[in-house]
């Protein structure tokens, strides 16, 4: 089937499905995925990528996002990026609830393999859990007030310090993931250096060690 027609038929109808297309086209699934490729197309975040459209169709809203009917659209494409984007780039982070209410979807499944793998963090806030994004933790943390004032302000004044100084002999990048550990919640030395290593830091126990002491973060004599 000609490119053209395909245009025709989701001119007709903005969204559908591929038994929709399938029986429009006569075409297998292989086919009609191996087209709309070539032409463009967005998959749904919901039901399973279940509904199909045109690359040039939605008309994303300030979130990226695009609705029609039972259809939901991202232009980051799966509900995984569009989970991580949305964080990142929030104020304050988002419990799973405000993230549903913005996405129209559960999003656990997402929010799990993103934290495990270290592309999100998750933190309680009284009674919820928030999740915050790893490249403005600080600034979201800040804001949603998740840390007690005392050490919001000690770990603020730590990170801002390390622009004109840092322990001789470890690096400024190096200064900033330790420090960011402890923010985290890894609060002790080993805590904080087990971490770092799962996240392929090169950080040794005695650098963790030195940054918490000279910025005085977390708790160094555990």
């Amino acid at each position: 089937m000609q490119r053209i027609n395909y245009i025709n038929l989701f001119n007709e109808n903005l969204v559908m499905t591929i038994e929709h297309l399938k029986e429009a086209t006569g075409r297998p699934r292989e086919s009609i995925l191996r087209d709309l490729k070539d032409i463009g197309y967005y998959s749904s975040y919901n039901e399973r990528g279940k509904y199909y459209t045109l690359s040039n169709t939605p008309e994303f809203d300030g979130f990226g996002l695009w609705k029609y009917h039972h259809a939901y659209f991202s232009a980051r494409r799966t509900l995984l990026y569009t989970a991580e984007h949305l964080i990142n780039v929030s104020d304050a982070g988002y419990t799973h609830d405000e993230l549903r209410r913005i996405i129209g979807i559960e999003a656990h499944n997402s929010l799990y393999r993103l934290t495990i793998s270290g592309r999100l963090v998750r933190q309680q806030v009284g009674a919820e859990y928030v999740y915050f994004g790893i490249n403005n933790i600080v600034t979201q943390v800040e804001k949603r007030g998740a840390l007690p004032i005392h050490v919001r302000e000690r770990t603020r004044n730590a990170i801002k310090a390390t622009d004109a100084k840092s322990p001789p002999g470890i690096g400024h990048a190096l200064v900033i993931d330790i420090l960011v550990a402890a923010l985290r919640g890894y609060e002790t030395v080993q805590d904080a250096h087990s971490h770092l290593l799962k996240a392929g830091s090169p950080a040794t126990v005695q650098q963790v060690f030195e940054v918490f002491r000279y910025y005085d973060v977390g708790k160094k004599n555990s």
